[in-house]
């Protein structure tokens, strides 16, 4: 429930604001929040508490704290009240039509960065899912060699994902398309990359509220029986379209890492490797085209 305040000084209402949410996020997360929302705000640096505790705060000031704050109390991300998530050392906008950045996503984008570092002509790459963008117009900013198409089914992600290649200036052909019905693409490519929906629908007995309740079903869950449903549909287009010792690389489901090797080892790829991500989990697959 948001409940705006006439009048506060700046270290009661972050007093006020560490109670409220103390039940629900460690208070460590809590004090970030409150950094991140008073930077994005009002662009106040973190000695900015510490030197002005009794900083009256305004009635503009009060509202846009509170209004975050019940945002918050509903288990909203920050990165959707802020309306940007940071990634690859870049800020991109979101929304709740895309999925938050991650962290071990980074990871994939990497992998393949540096798998192409000394690549000498330019190389046709696919993005399946593209979300807001954030793989694709990071890859396109850190190689420029590489000629980037991104699908999308949903035309709202779109959107997000059109802003923030605008937004940094890169060059990316974006098509609305269900990959679902895609078998062969309309020229030889190098490179697939694809973060696709992976959480079985089992899986929402474990996960957050902040995610469980605002980020896109759309992007986050497979069919209910068929956990590589989307592997199964981009590995078909990837056997018609993928140049001989093209790449492929996936983002992946730790549950099952070794249910999907074994399916793509049964098909035409060779070279199968699977990482870790930054938190230890089987996260990341690459695959080579015969």
């Amino acid at each position: 429930m948001i409940v705006l305040i006439l009048r506060m000084l700046l270290n009661e209402f972050r007093n006020h604001f560490t109670d409220t949410l103390i039940d629900d996020y460690p208070k460590t997360e809590i004090t970030s929040f409150f950094r991140r929302l008073t930077d994005f705000y009002f662009q106040w640096p973190p000695t900015f508490m510490v030197l002005n505790p009794d900083y009256h705060l305004n009635q503009g000031e009060l509202e846009k704290l509170s209004v975050a704050l019940g945002a918050l109390e509903e288990h909203k991300p920050l990165q959707y009240i802020t309306n940007e998530a940071y990634f690859y050392g870049r800020t991109f906008h979101v929304n709740e039509n895309v999925l938050i950045p991650r962290p071990e996503t980074e990871d994939l984008v990497n992998w393949v960065l540096k798998d192409y570092l000394e690549v000498q002509h330019s190389l046709d790459v696919l993005e399946l899912g593209t979300g807001s963008g954030c793989i694709a117009v990071s890859l396109a900013k850190e190689q420029s060699l590489f000629n980037i198409d991104a699908l999308e089914v949903s035309e709202m992600a779109l959107e997000v994902a059109k802003k923030n290649a605008d937004f940094h200036h890169a060059k990316i052909n974006f098509i609305q398309k269900d990959m679902k019905s895609l078998e062969f693409w309309n020229k030889p490519l190098d490179v697939i990359i694809s973060n696709p929906p992976y959480i079985v629908p089992q899986e929402k007995k474990e996960m957050l509220p902040n995610v469980l309740d605002h980020e896109p079903h759309l992007a986050l869950f497979t069919p209910e029986k068929d956990p590589l449903y989307f592997y199964k549909k981009i590995i078909v287009l990837a056997q018609s379209s993928l140049k001989p010792s093209g790449h492929l690389y996936f983002e992946i489901n730790p549950n099952f890492s070794e249910t999907l090797e074994a399916f793509v080892k049964a098909h035409t790829f060779k070279d199968i490797e699977v990482r870790n991500d930054i938190f230890g989990k089987k996260r990341m697959l690459k695959a080579v085209k015969l």
